[in-house]
């Protein structure tokens, strides 16, 4: 649910940037609205990189990676 949110508000930050960037907006409000665009990124990636929402099961013996959340013999080989 968390992750639902941060992703959002930030397409919603990104698309109210376009639209007052477009539109006859203060260039003021643009530019400080673009000064805080890298973070309201990086705050987003954290939260999705680190969501503890899901139980994906370890990897077994000899597996380097995998699909976590997949069943490794219902995608065939490829």
């Amino acid at each position: 649910m968390r992750i639902n949110i941060a992703v959002g508000l930030a397409t919603l930050y990104l698309v109210a940037l376009t639209i007052l960037r477009q539109s006859t907006a203060s260039p003021t409000l643009c530019a400080f609205m673009y000064l805080f665009l890298p973070f309201v990124i990086v705050i987003m990636v954290y939260l999705v990189l680190t969501d503890k929402n899901f139980n994906y099961p370890e990897l077994t013996e000899g597996e380097e990676w995998g699909y976590r959340d997949k069943d490794k013999n219902g995608l065939g080989l490829f």
